[in-house]
């Protein structure tokens, strides 16, 4: 490329100072040149070279004192190289540090025109410009007070404003944004990629290696003056973080922005940040590979007159180095909030493909286009990961073996209902609702071949639709069942479910109920049906769990139901057996959504998933009473109702709970949980009080009770540490107390119940039972016996 096309050439630069040990040794120098005493010398810069063509962005990267600075300031003019050649060819605007070329002693205005001749621009020219100027830097009437009065934001708003205005060929930018509110900073970003647009060509200076990445087009690393690596930006940052990576291990530090008491113009902020349910700060978060799911969740406020920002996540091991990152804006998922700026964003890392190792979990606030910076949270929270098997790696790569001793012909095309072989399914629903669609309406002697051969589940669910495999993969039509198998959807139940509740339980669930329990999932869980239409459904709720420090996912069993007309067959091949063992096939167990389940059967109904061996016992319910006696306010504690401004409070007993009760499993119990369980219910009032330290205000626990009018009063559910049960329990006496109620009553696992025995309770075990499945391959029976912390709200919303 001919070097006419160059705005910039740079060959051999160099920079080098001389060092004198007393003001003597200069003056010797002055006069007679090299001295006997001891004179030595600095290199700044030494043999840099490059070149820019229009347009281009170049970014430099390196530590502090590596020759960044001295570059921009000989391109610029402001230094002379000691030796090599420099050909500029434009003009050149630059930042190079606050307030640089300013007259101090000028007013802002002054200094306006002052800039513009110094760059060659008529005095016109920079009054045409003036307005414009002035607008953006927004300092407003001080345009006519001396610079010296201003603020430093103030100076570099003005400096930039001026610089990015005067249409210069060359921009130079030495670390300038990192001055100046959110609102300037974005502002100032958005002028850079506008000059870039243009054909400016920037140099451009960054401790931020993402925005080097980001816009640059090329990137020099300077190391102690000299060039390590040149070229394209991505290869450059890597290998200058890697260097990074290996010179020092940096030391946690957590950047959440604190609470602050206004916010300025254009500003956003991280104001709550969480890893698998724990804060900044606390952890380890203990996570098994390829088993546990990784949620992290983020809430923010934000000017809203400013585009909605954008999240990443970063994971990143201790010594530094980046694993992995996901990003929204590369996603292309758009963030929401609400009129005043406040928003609420989650991603899931279903079953991490990290291996055994430590990492950190960083948060990063961005622009709605993922350039501009507004706020980390530094190593957030510290994961621990432990793998099963000998894997070696960073992280798991999904991969599909197929050790085939020949390769099998095309299908017939004659076959409406064969696919491609590699075609899999997309999600646990899709087998069975392929089934279901074509099974039952194919004659016996059919035959078909499944779309998805490798469908986990498919060599036990044909059989249930009438299916027989054969030797070349088809499935011939053997039989035609009873019954049929369906998936339930919470959005289009069956209209005979409500009809089939009724018979079963004896009462109706109304609509508005079936939308409150049902809802935010998609499947409600596994119909059984008959020529007559519903006659069984296992249906099933998904919930937050912490296992044992970790969190998962578990499926909380409910409304289970067969019509009685059908009960006269509970066997192996019965209604009750075909939806329980479809769904836990399909949905639980390792490498399925769902890790674990739980229920709350009577002993004649575990009994009989026992011996058809689908459960087995792991736990039971207590129920512990207390007598209700005159009693004062307890002096240490206040209660008072929950309200929406108690968000925060109520985390943070659930995180003191969570964080105490490490080796249970117990439901995730977070202010989420608590609107949507209790608050939003929509047939059961709760109350739910917030107790406090009377004399501090710390709040100390949640207790959420429930009337039961000549029954006395339920305690449904606790959060808080279990140190802090006994003053929850008389909290809730006391409430009782205040309403005439003469007994006080809580549910809660045989395993536990000690930590219900205080005040003069009394437990006695009760016939409801916490199974464990055993169907499908998932945690054993064992591992769980023991570990459940489950309550009357964790029942199913009795």
């Amino acid at each position: 490329m001919s070097s006419e096309l160059n705005v910039i050439e740079a060959q051999d630069l160099s920079k080098v100072y001389q060092l004198f040990l007393s003001p003597a040794d200069r003056l010797r120098q002055m006069l007679f040149g090299a001295s006997r005493f001891g004179n030595r010398s600095f290199s700044a810069l030494s043999g840099v070279s490059f070149s820019l063509q229009r347009g281009e962005v170049l970014g430099l990267v390196g530590r502090n004192g590596a020759g960044k600075s001295t570059l921009l300031q000989i391109v610029c003019g402001t230094l002379v190289p000691s030796s090599g050649a420099l050909n500029v060819r434009g003009r050149v605007a630059a930042l190079l540090e606050l307030g640089a070329g300013f007259n101090v002693e000028f007013s802002g205005r002054e200094n306006v025109y002052l800039y513009g001749a110094v760059l060659g621009l008529s005095h016109q020219e920079m009054a045409d410009r003036f307005d414009e100027i002035v607008a953006f830097s927004d300092i407003g009437e001080f345009i006519d007070q001396p610079v010296k009065t201003y603020s430093s934001g103030m100076y570099v708003r003005l400096a930039f404003s001026i610089a990015t205005s005067v249409d210069p060929d060359i921009l130079v930018v030495d670390e300038a944004l990192s001055v100046g509110d959110g609102e300037f900073a974005r502002k100032s970003f958005d002028r850079i990629m506008a000059l870039r647009a243009k054909g400016t060509t920037i140099l451009f200076c960054s401790h931020s290696l993402f925005q080097i990445e980001s816009i640059c087009t090329r990137a020099i690393w300077l190391h102690a003056g000299k060039v390590v690596a040149q070229g394209n930006p991505a290869q450059v940052v890597s290998a200058y973080q890697e260097f990074l990576d290996s010179a020092e291990a940096q030391q946690p530090a957590l950047a959440v922005s604190p609470a602050q008491p206004s916010a300025p113009k254009g500003y956003a902020r991280l104001t709550r940040v969480r890893v698998g349910g724990l804060a900044p700060g606390q952890g380890p978060l203990q996570v098994l590979s390829l088993t546990d799911d990784l949620l992290v969740e983020a809430r923010f406020s934000s000017d809203p007159n400013l585009p909605c920002p954008s999240l990443a996540v970063t994971i990143h091991t201790p010594d530094g180095r980046l694993v992995s990152s996901a990003g929204a804006w590369n996603d292309r998922i758009l963030l929401e909030r609400d009129a005043i700026g406040l928003g609420h964003v989650s991603i899931c890392f279903p079953r991490l493909p990290l291996l055994k190792g430590r990492y950190y979990v960083s948060l990063h606030l961005f622009c709605e286009r993922g350039l501009h910076i507004y706020d980390v949270a530094d190593r957030a929270v510290y994961l621990s990961v432990e793998q099963d098997g000998l894997e070696q790696g960073l992280f798991h790569i999904p991969r599909i073996w197929s050790p085939k001793a020949a390769n099998k012909g095309p299908s017939s095309s004659a076959d409406p209902l064969s696919a491609p072989e590699e075609q899999t399914p997309m999600s646990p629903e899709v087998l069975l609702d392929w089934l279901s669609a074509t099974a039952p309406s194919l004659p016996e002697g059919a035959s078909l071949t499944c779309p998805f051969p490798q469908a986990p589940g498919l060599e036990t669910l044909a059989p249930r639709f009438g299916l027989t495999a054969q030797t070349d993969g088809h499935f011939v039509k053997t039989r035609q069942p009873r019954w049929s198998l369906a998936w339930v959807r919470s959005d289009t139940p069956p209209i005979d479910w409500h009809a089939l509740f009724k018979v079963c339980f004896g009462h109706e669930m109304s609509q508005s109920h079936w939308d409150w329990k049902y809802r935010g999932q998609h499947l409600a869980g596994v119909g059984v049906f008959s020529s007559s239409g519903l006659v069984g459904f296992y249906g099933a709720l998904p919930r937050h769990v912490i296992k044992h420090g970790v969190p998962c996912m578990a499926l909380q069993i409910g409304d289970v139901m067969v019509h009685p007309s059908e009960r006269g067959v509970l066997t192996r091949h019965g209604p009750f057996n075909l939806s329980c063992t479809t769904l836990l096939e399909q949905l639980m167990g390792f490498d399925r959504p769902y890790l674990l389940g739980f229920g709350f059967p009577n002993q004649k109904a575990l009994k009989l998933a026992t011996r058809q061996g689908l459960y087995e016992s792991v736990d039971q319910m207590t129920e512990t009473v207390w007598p209700v006696r005159r009693m004062r306010a307890d002096w240490r504690i206040r209660s008072q109702p929950l309200s929406q401004l108690d968000e925060a409070k109520v985390n943070a007993c659930w995180t003191d709970m969570a964080l105490a009760m490490k080796s249970s499993i117990l439901g995730v119990r977070d202010w989420q949980f608590v609107v949507s369980r209790y608050l939003q219910h929509p047939t059961v009032s709760y109350t739910v009080l917030l107790v406090r330290s009377r004399f501090s205000g710390t709040p100390i626990g949640v207790v959420v009770i429930r009337d039961r009018a000549e029954d006395g009063l339920e305690l449904v559910d606790l959060m808080g540490k279990p140190s802090h049960f006994p003053l929850l329990v008389r909290a809730a006496l006391r409430h009782a107390y205040l309403l005439g109620r003469h007994r006080l009553t809580a549910w809660c696992t045989l395993s536990h119940q000690h930590l219900l025995s205080v005040c003069e309770g009394v437990s006695c075990p009760i016939d409801v039972w916490i199974p464990a499945n055993v169907w499908s391959d998932g945690p054993t029976a064992a591992s769980l016996k023991g570990q459940w912390w489950l309550m009357g709200g964790d029942t199913d919303f009795r």
